[in-house]
């Protein structure tokens, strides 16, 4: 069943308090951007509409809910949130975009399910109203965007396939997720362990923290047979040892996972789960990862950064314990690498109200918004730069229980990036090498299993 705004009260109980702390100074900063929008363009255009909004339940999503009267009483348009659990909403997302059905207005997508949607025309392309002046404000300011997001959410569909680089936008960045290595400082400093910077590293640390207390669980990661246990650990760390899921060869794609470079790091990384890793490591997801570092029974992790501020909320068990680092990379590498996951807006193409879906997609992702959403703790990876220089997210951020967190992202900023080739059919290669990783893990030959993975991703392209 969906979730409504009030369901959801539940669900982020835990950010109330800071919700509480910052609703005097967003009050106000609420009413200055109403009245600036509506002088711009004329945000009552559609007024009488009433759309639908399908998301993931999810703190960003929150973000967004809790601002709802805001935008109804600036467009007079109606909101109507479907929010879904997490493995039920992309389900149904395919489902209602593929039968080209109407009921939703608004999706929220990640990346890569937009890949596989975008080839069929079951998403609008944005460009057209990004570009005129009578439904987009002169402040909206699209570039203020980080330009990996941007970039990211831009392609042009050739023969059924993604071509990067250049193209029409399909969809507008809401938040985003970066992965870094984040660990409990008060582990690590008990045990007098440095914060390991190579998965050699990183599997000697294990060793030393399974005997000074076999309790513990050294590393967190997602080992689940889908492909979002890829793109995280995997993926970042494969990429500093110049791991590519597909290259071009001779004008052709081509798979790059029967690499030397593949080959080398999957030896590492492999040796690393085995050392590291919870027996569970096949089964966990997300929640596992989260629920170790929040509990104290996983020392490190990585993972989405937002995991580690979330649990550092104040009140929370591991409040100020949890601190933040760089992905791991190659032992020779001279950088780390993280990827990107972002979440984003896109319209539904057969929906009947494209113009009022634009205004609330505007409207969510706009620069006022996604600063409230980031000083209630809810979206704290605005994807807009302009969040990322403003005195009162800054603040908040960098509060002593957050440790690390801001200066942190800021580093890593810097160096993330999509780390997957832009391919319609992404999630069956990707599923593929995910289900690969436990072979392997499980003591499969490296070599062996890289090349029948190879084969079987020729085999289906």
């Amino acid at each position: 069943m969906p979730r409504t705004p009030g369901a959801l009260r539940g669900h982020s109980a835990h950010f109330v308090k800071t919700a509480l702390i910052c609703s005097t100074l967003l009050a106000g900063a609420t009413a200055s951007f109403v009245r600036a929008k509506a002088e711009d363009i004329n945000w009552r255009q559609f007024e009488g509409s009433s759309i639908v909004w399908a998301y993931d339940i999810h703190p960003y999503a929150d973000a967004v809910a809790a601002q709802l009267p805001e935008f109804e009483k600036l467009t007079g348009i109606k909101v109507t949130p479907e929010l879904y659990p997490d493995d039920a909403y992309w389900n149904k997302l395919t489902i209602q975009l593929s039968t080209k059905s109407p009921s939703w207005d608004v999706v929220g997508t990640g990346i890569q399910p937009a890949w596989d949607l975008a080839p069929s025309q079951l998403l609008e392309p944005l460009d057209r109203y990004l570009n005129n002046p009578k439904l987009t404000s002169a402040s909206y300011d699209y570039k203020d965007f980080f330009p990996a997001l941007r970039d990211a959410l831009t392609w042009q569909v050739n023969g059924g396939q993604i071509e990067a680089g250049r193209g029409q936008v399909w969809a507008i960045p809401h938040g985003f997720e970066n992965i870094q290595l984040f660990y409990r400082k008060d582990i690590l400093d008990k045990h007098g362990i440095k914060v390991p910077t190579t998965p050699s590293e990183m599997s000697a640390a294990c060793e030393k923290l399974k005997s000074a207390d076999p309790a513990i669980t050294p590393l967190g990661v997602r080992g689940v047979r889908f492909w979002s246990s890829i793109h995280t650990a995997a993926i970042s760390i494969a990429k500093s040892y110049g791991v590519h899921d597909f290259v071009v060869k001779d004008g052709k794609l081509e798979t790059g996972l029967d690499s030397p470079e593949s080959v080398a790091f999957h030896k590492d990384y492999v040796e690393m789960i085995k050392k590291c890793a919870a027996p569970s490591f096949a089964n966990d997801n997300w929640y596992q990862v989260v629920d170790g570092i929040n509990s104290g029974r996983t020392a490190m992790a990585i993972d989405s950064n937002m995991f580690g501020f979330w649990n550092d909320v104040a009140g929370k068990p591991a409040s100020g314990k949890i601190a933040f680092a760089p992905p791991l990379r190659a032992p020779n590498g001279k950088n780390f690498e993280s990827n990107i996951w972002i979440w984003s807006l896109a319209m539904n193409a057969a929906s009947q109200k494209k113009g009022a879906a634009w205004l609330f997609i505007q409207w969510a992702t706009s620069k006022q918004v996604e600063l409230n959403g980031a000083v209630a703790g809810k979206l704290v990876n605005s994807p807009r730069a302009s969040t990322w220089s403003d005195k009162v997210w800054l603040d908040y951020a960098a509060k002593p229980e957050f440790t690390n967190f801001v200066d942190t992202f800021k580093i890593v900023q810097d160096r993330a990036a999509l780390a997957f080739t832009p391919r319609a059919g992404f999630a069956e290669a990707m599923n593929a090498w995910a289900i690969a990783m436990q072979k392997m893990v499980n003591g499969a030959d490296v070599k062996a299993t890289l090349t029948d993975l190879a084969s079987e991703i020729r085999s289906s392209m």
